[in-house]
């Protein structure tokens, strides 16, 4: 009744009179014909039975792994290269000066060797770069991760925590304890009354929790944080798996894949089928082969006719066949089915759907790269933007955060010395501190289809004035390419090259060739 009550209860107010026509005042809800979208629904967010339907895709189905590796691999992949990039002008007002390259260089090659030791781990099982792909994963399949930094006799670790375990704990004290902060705990987050988040609770045990602070209490810096897959609404603060829009729609995909494949297996064991009409005497053409199967002596191995013959009738030693005198009135025909037929086409359309969905051209997700110059520039160019947006996104999740707070215990412990860094860290210049701190994380570039095109048709917008002017330096060929470090070729390759002239191997220039006429060279055959 509540369904149909609602829809004609909607309020009608008469305005006004024009015409002598009267105006309604209507409530709308965005129906315009009545019951063409049925009741509104409100979603209350059941996170850990999303998160579990989405492992158990994860798990069982090939189009979310591809999906999920495929975003892996290229908004992560072996991890992300720091690039410090400290904004110098502004850091120039405030009297801190850089100097030179050499710091930035420190910072880099230091945070380098930071990433991949295992001691960055809290567990000393993988490399930052490895927690990194790991909090990736279970951020888009999970919905959410917790990330605890800990910082133990001078050094800083990171621990990842699956989201399930931040629960809110229905036992002992603590919504009691939460309520005389004048906090509230909502999905295992604590929140203060202007809604930061101040602690998270993380199960330990089966009755058991601990209360772990958002912000240290020393340090006064954050040492706990989620890291989102995707977000709902302003009021959730929890994340939701990448696939929650499309999760029904995968599992019924499969399925029809499987009833599909299946069928098809059965179909084989059984290939053909004996139809018979009005006139058939409804006698089987196998009939000879079955009664001498039985006609056997005990010294036989193999079924065998009166002669001798085996039971098989060959129409030839070579082709080894076997011929068949239907009956009068009987048919041997074939099982057949469209299901296969028309699988790659149903199962293509519904795949693109799901790509579309979750952001990533079909292209590029099933490594299908049989399209035109243009339909396949496209699909790069999207996946590219879409790539940068979610790597950048990412990047100030986590790799940002665990950044700023290495940062900060290197200046302290003076391994990286900067004028007046110290000095804004006590004052809490948020200004300065942001401006030293300024960084990007690069991972693998998208590939041109046609690079030589793409620089042309840069260069032409730029006019011939800008032709000397270099579209990249050595250091981002070098990535491109995957070269390895340009500094470090640079010195191999001053080393070898030092070394070959003191050996007296000659070096020889090569002089640029003309360009070939080739209207001269035909007009001289």
């Amino acid at each position: 009744m509540g369904y149909f009550s609602n829809l004609f209860s909607k309020e009608k107010e008469v305005v006004e009179a024009r015409n002598g026509n009267p105006l309604f005042s209507v409530s709308y809800d965005g129906e315009q014909t009545t019951g063409g979208l049925g009741a509104p629904i409100k979603y209350d967010l059941d996170y850990q039975s999303l998160r579990l339907r989405s492992w158990q895709s994860y798990l069982t189905s090939p189009i979310t792994q591809t999906i999920i590796k495929k975003f892996t691999m290229w908004v992560v992949g072996g991890g992300l290269k720091l690039q410090s990039e400290p904004i110098e002008g502004l850091l120039k007002e405030s009297g801190i000066t850089i100097g030179s390259d050499e710091i930035t260089r420190s910072i880099e090659s230091r945070f380098k060797i930071y990433s991949k030791q295992k001691t960055t781990d809290f567990s000393e099982k993988k490399t930052l770069d490895q927690l990194a792909k790991t909090a990736y994963v279970n951020s888009i399949v999970g919905g959410d991760v917790l990330v605890v930094l800990r910082y133990e006799k001078g050094n800083l670790s990171v621990q990842l925590i699956d989201g399930s375990n931040v629960i809110t704990p229905r036992w002992g004290d603590e919504m009691d304890a939460a309520e005389k902060r004048n906090n509230k705990i909502i999905n295992g987050v604590e929140t203060d009354s202007r809604g930061r988040t101040v602690a998270f609770h993380v199960k330990t045990g089966t009755m058991e929790s601990e209360r772990v602070l958002a912000k240290s209490k020393s340090l006064g810096k954050e040492t706990a944080f989620l890291i989102y897959g995707t977000e709902y609404r302003i009021s959730d603060n929890r994340g939701l798996p990448m696939f929650s829009a499309v999760l029904e729609t995968i599992t019924k995909i499969e399925r029809y894949r499987d009833a599909v494949v299946d069928g098809a297996e059965e179909r084989a064991k059984v290939p053909y089928f004996i139809e018979h009409d009005i006139l058939s005497t409804g006698e089987s053409p196998m009939g000879n082969n079955i009664a001498k199967a039985f006609n056997l002596d005990n010294n036989q191995e193999i079924a065998t006719d009166v002669v001798g013959n085996a039971l098989a009738d060959n129409v030839a030693v070579s082709m080894n066949k076997q011929v068949y005198n239907m009956p009068q009135g009987s048919t041997m025909k074939a099982i057949e089915s469209k299901g296969e037929s028309n699988f790659g086409s149903f199962y293509s359309v519904n795949v693109n759907a799901v790509c579309s969905t979750i952001g990533i051209p079909p292209d590029i997700a099933l490594s299908k790269y049989d399209s035109n110059y243009s339909a396949s520039r496209a699909a790069i160019k999207d996946w590219e933007h879409t790539l940068l947006v979610n790597r950048k996104d990412f990047s100030s999740q986590f790799y940002e955060k665990i950044y700023e707070f290495w940062l900060d215990t290197e200046v302290l412990k003076q391994n990286i010395q900067v004028t007046g860094y110290i000095n804004a860290l006590a004052k809490n210049d948020n200004v300065v501190l942001s401006a030293f701190r300024n960084a990007r994380f690069v991972g693998a570039n998208v590939p041109h289809i046609d690079p030589l095109k793409e620089v042309q048709a840069e260069r032409l917008k730029l006019g011939n004035s800008a032709d000397s002017l270099p579209f990249t330096t050595v250091e981002a060929a070098t990535e491109a390419l995957n070269g390895g470090d340009s500094k470090g070729n640079l010195k191999q390759y001053s080393a070898e090259l030092k070394e070959a002239k003191e050996l007296g191997v000659d070096f020889v220039v090569n002089q640029p060739k003309e360009p070939v006429n080739e209207d001269k060279n035909d007009a001289t055959k």
